[in-house]
């Protein structure tokens, strides 16, 4: 499945969730994410601009694999994606394929539905909470995206087709946050 997703900085979550809720979003998840980030000793899938992530979501644990495809208008992967029982075994197998925790991230998550369109609101804890609150818009398209965007009081011009490493850049922090 193709991920095609924009940030916006430094927002107004009062707003936001305001404007969100006249136009009909569902909320669809208000919780922490926990997230470990694996790569290779060599530092082949950062290298390649991939992710291999393996994230607590609320209750339920993910483990997914991001293939870049593009950074240009938005960020766009190509995302597997499937649900694991035990994040701890999970991690034990990814331990012995070699592959090492490059990065942890927590962050508390608020996501709403709007139509076919994520708009979840993003505030990283811990060494990234110098990261002001963002939002992601994730579409099937970026028409899609240009629409939520004005539906929401933004443009395309407000838009970053960012990772968190480009996060951690921006903000100056170090890149082992």
């Amino acid at each position: 499945m193709k991920e095609i997703e924009v940030k916006i900085l430094e927002i107004d979550r009062k707003a936001l969730v305001s404007r969100l809720e006249e136009l009909g979003a569902e909320k669809s998840f208000d919780g922490e994410m926990l997230a470990l980030f694996f790569d290779t000793e060599e530092g082949n899938i950062y290298k390649s601009g991939d992710v291999l992530r393996l994230r607590k979501e609320g209750e339920e644990t993910v483990l997914t694999y991001k293939k870049f495809v593009s950074q240009e208008e938005a960020k766009i992967m190509e995302e597997f994606e499937t649900s694991i029982g035990d994040i701890v075994q999970m991690r034990a197998i990814l331990d012995l394929l070699n592959f090492k925790v490059t990065k942890k991230t927590r962050k508390f998550r608020t996501q709403y539905e709007l139509g076919d369109t994520h708009v979840v609101i993003d505030n990283y804890q811990d060494e990234l909470e110098a990261i002001p609150e963002f939002i992601e818009i994730e579409a099937p398209g970026m028409e899609r995206i240009a629409e939520v965007l004005e539906l929401l009081g933004y443009s395309v011009e407000d838009c970053k087709s960012w990772h968190t490493y480009d996060l951690i850049k921006h903000y100056k922090l170090t890149e082992n946050a």
